[in-house]
């Protein structure tokens, strides 16, 4: 029984979800085990859709089983993001899930396989060190290091997806060497694409077209008029949050350096009138916007560097069908604890502190959407067919 996995944020699930699930089938999957994201998502922000209804639309589109990556990982850098969801299939047990399936604009696996290699020579490097402590985030340290030493290397980390399937392949390498790469070439549109092509959108123009009213029924593989949660929703109690922070709550979040500390305090000194404009006021030629938006979403959780450090404490089931079950059912080697049950997880070591930051999570996307306050403990998990 070959198991693939695959990580994804689903934010909405697309055609192209759908095609790259079919795919992984075609390559061999009988069973698919999904890591998912929760309510925070790893390009910080709140989920635009709720993870329960996600979940749903995952294992009708051809996962078997969807396990949540609760904050503060799924609300992170790439290499924690990748870590941590390749800790959940591995916590299943050495070789239930046999392979990561993930989409790439290179299919070429062997490729993505030798810029993973590189990248694990270089990220202890002098000039990775270096560049990450003047500011650079770590994947661009780490592509502008390998620049000098492969230009095919540094070509393949200039696209969103390649990184995060070179950060899936390392992270294996260490973590679960018998989980081996399996690559989709991705077709219609690209992560970074601004517009549609045929009937392939990328999640971010769906939420656009959403916030417009426009139609996307072309683009996903079900009805879908919700309107995306978003933070300026509730844009001033929020930014009142976030300008109320002082200069030691700041420093403890993760992956911060005193440049970027300063910035935010003198940000706040200029008192802008939204979080968009916050954003832009914090942002530098060396920090990327999804980070300061990281920043943000880290500040309004209270997510620290000890959280997102610590390796992710267990698995929480969001949705399966009958298939998910024997998956469970067949992984007698477990490391770690797999439960739809919130009660029954944050009982495990450090599980009491990932299940409040990602009841947080819950909560603000919640309160962002105008849905009502649901409770995380009386969740009933419904095994489909």
């Amino acid at each position: 029984m070959f198991c693939a996995g695959v990580v994804a944020e689903y934010d909405p699930f697309h055609n192209g979800h759908k095609y790259h699930l079919e795919q992984t089938r075609k390559l061999g999957a009988q069973r698919i085990v999904v890591v998912m994201s929760g309510d925070a998502v790893q390009r910080g922000e709140i989920a635009a859709f709720s993870k329960y209804k996600r979940a749903q639309l995952a294992i009708a589109g051809g996962a078997d089983l969807v396990i949540e990556l609760s904050a503060p990982y799924s609300c992170a850098p790439a290499q924690v993001f990748a870590e941590n969801a390749i800790r959940l299939f591995a916590g299943l047990g050495e070789g239930v899930v046999e392979a990561v399936s993930f989409g790439s604009v290179d299919a070429d696996a062997k490729s993505l396989e030798n810029a993973a290699s590189l990248c694990r020579e270089l990220e202890n490097s002098e000039s990775v060190k270096q560049l990450t402590s003047s500011g650079v985030s770590y994947p661009a340290a780490v592509a502008k290091a390998a620049q000098k030493y492969s230009p095919q290397t540094a070509s393949i980390l200039a696209e969103p997806n390649n990184v995060l399937a070179v950060e899936y392949i390392k992270a294996a390498a260490e973590i679960a060497p018998w989980i081996k790469p399996l690559s989709v070439q991705r077709v219609g549109a690209l992560h970074s694409d601004t517009a549609p092509n045929g009937s392939f959108a990328s999640a971010t123009v769906i939420r656009q077209m959403l916030r417009h009213h426009e139609d996307v029924q072309k683009y996903v593989p079900y009805c879908l008029k919700d309107t995306p949660a978003e933070l300026h929703n509730q844009d001033r109690a929020l930014l009142m949050m976030l300008l109320s922070a002082d200069e030691n709550k700041i420093a403890q979040r993760p992956f911060i350096n005193q440049s970027m500390v300063n910035r935010y305090l003198k940000a706040v000194q200029k008192c802008p009138e939204s979080i968009s404009e916050f954003a832009q006021l914090i942002k530098s030629r060396d920090m990327t916007m999804a980070r300061v938006r990281r920043l943000i979403m880290h500040i309004l959780l209270d997510i620290t560097h000890s959280d997102m450090t610590s390796p992710v404490p267990y698995g929480r089931i969001l949705a399966l069908n009958e298939k998910g079950a024997q998956i469970l059912a067949h992984s007698q080697n477990k490391t770690l604890c797999y439960d739809t049950s919130l009660k029954n997880l944050e009982r495990t070591a450090e599980g009491t502190r990932t299940a409040m930051t990602e009841k947080c999570a819950v909560r603000l996307r919640e309160l962002c959407s105008g849905e009502p306050f649901s409770n995380e403990y009386t969740k009933k998990i419904v095994l489909t067919k």
